[in-house]
């Protein structure tokens, strides 16, 4: 039974980023224009905007929040500014200013709210995965963030694939279901009624992660192999560029490497 799970695993987290791919694409208009999404979870009125960009202003929004994240984990607030200058600017985030912040201000954050005291209760900073709680949470590489009712859609493919026969029953099962499971990502980016978005996952690889937090600052380079996080109660935003290329950037009150 493990081995059948292993290969399931494996199916699903290369679907997982494929689908990323296939929902944020869904309103190109043309292969010569891409789609900016962009999602705020600020309160209980979730926004979604989307912006069609050139292919070379597309690579151009992609390196700035490449930059953007550099600066963001080595606390260089100036470079923060600039890069957040130019992207409200381009009009990603539509009329409302987006503003971005190091770590080190969110570290002061803590202190004045005096959060910190209360690192020490948390074990040791040190660790080999991303789980934090009330934390700062970056990420940038290539994924995709499945939010509530997507996530329960999802779940419920995942126990049928790990009832299946065999593997390849598996993926066969998994190929059936894709179109209900695109439609679902699809159309949660139109219900306005998520509060804090409560639960989300999200499936990353060739990039970063990082979280500062009640356990401290953790960073994690992925690579091919992709990563999945639970995130619980995330206030921020998420960034789809073009077929894969995710960013995100917000406060959540909790997260999970899964497996760990």
């Amino acid at each position: 039974m493990k081995k059948k799970i292993v290969c399931v695993s494996a199916i699903v987290i290369g679907m997982l980023i494929i689908l990323g791919g296939i929902s944020s694409a869904v309103c190109s208009k043309d292969i010569n224009t891409i789609t900016v999404e962009v999602n705020r979870y600020y309160g209980k009125n979730p926004e979604t905007i989307y912006t069609d960009v050139t292919l070379e202003e597309a690579e151009e929004i992609k390196q700035i929040l490449i930059n953007l994240n550099i600066a963001i984990k080595q606390n260089n607030e100036e470079a923060i500014s600039h890069y957040e200058s130019i992207l409200n600017e381009k009009g990603i985030f539509g009329e409302k200013h987006q503003k971005f912040y190091s770590n080190n201000q969110y570290t002061e954050t803590m202190k004045k709210t005096n959060l910190n005291k209360y690192i020490k209760y948390f074990g040791s900073t040190n660790a080999d995965n991303i789980s934090n709680s009330l934390c700062y949470l970056n990420a940038i590489g290539e994924g995709v963030v499945l939010w509530w009712l997507s996530l329960q859609v999802w779940e419920g493919i995942v126990e049928i694939l790990k009832n299946a026969s065999s593997p390849l029953a598996a993926l066969i099962l998994f190929l059936t279901f894709v179109p209900l499971l695109v439609l679902v990502i699809v159309l949660t980016n139109l219900i306005p009624f998520r509060i804090l978005a409560p639960r989300g996952a999200m499936a990353l690889k060739n990039g970063t992660i990082s979280s500062l937090g009640l356990k401290g600052l953790k960073r994690l380079s992925v690579g091919e192999d992709s990563v999945e996080v639970n995130i619980s109660g995330f206030t921020g935003i998420t960034v789809n560029l073009g077929s894969s290329f995710l960013f995100v950037s917000g406060i959540a009150f909790g997260v999970k490497e899964t497996g760990t």
